[in-house]
C-alpha cells in the first residue's frame, strides 16, 4: 500500500510540474511586449505531445520528458541571465520546477521493474 501512495505522489508531482512549466512558458507572452511565439511553440508543443502519456503514466513518455526537461532547464538558466527582472524571476522558477520534475521522473523510472539481464 505504501508503494501505491508513493506512485500517486510522483504522478501528482509530475503533472503539477508540467502544468507549472506550461504556465511559465506562457507568462512572457502575456507580460512582455516583444515575446517570441516561436520560442513558446518550441517549448510547449513537445511538452503537450507527451502529456497524454504522462496522464496515463507511461514509462516511454517519462523517458522523453526526462530529455525535454534538460532543454527546459537550459532555457531557464539562460533566462536567469536576462536583462529583464521579470524574465530572471521566470528563469529561476523554471529552473526550480525543472529540478523537481527531473528528480521525480528519475525516481519513477528507477522504481520500475529492472530490465532483464542478458546472459
Amino acid at each position: 500500500m505504501l508503494q501505491l501512495s508513493s506512485v500517486t505522489v510522483l504522478h501528482s508531482i509530475v503533472l503539477v510540474c508540467c502544468t507549472a512549466l506550461l504556465v511559465l512558458f506562457t507568462l512572457p507572452l502575456l507580460l512582455i511586449e516583444n515575446a517570441s511565439y516561436g520560442l513558446w511553440l518550441m517549448q510547449a508543443v513537445p511538452l503537450l505531445l507527451t502529456l497524454p502519456g504522462l496522464i496515463l503514466f507511461k514509462s516511454r513518455n517519462l523517458q522523453w520528458l526526462g530529455f525535454l526537461v534538460l532543454f527546459y532547464l537550459l532555457e531557464g538558466i539562460l533566462q536567469i541571465y536576462s536583462a529583464l527582472i521579470l524574465l530572471q524571476i521566470i528563469g529561476v522558477l523554471t529552473t526550480l520546477v525543472c529540478f523537481v520534475l527531473f528528480i521525480a521522473v528519475i525516481v519513477k523510472l528507477r522504481t520500475e521493474t529492472p530490465h532483464r539481464l542478458k546472459d
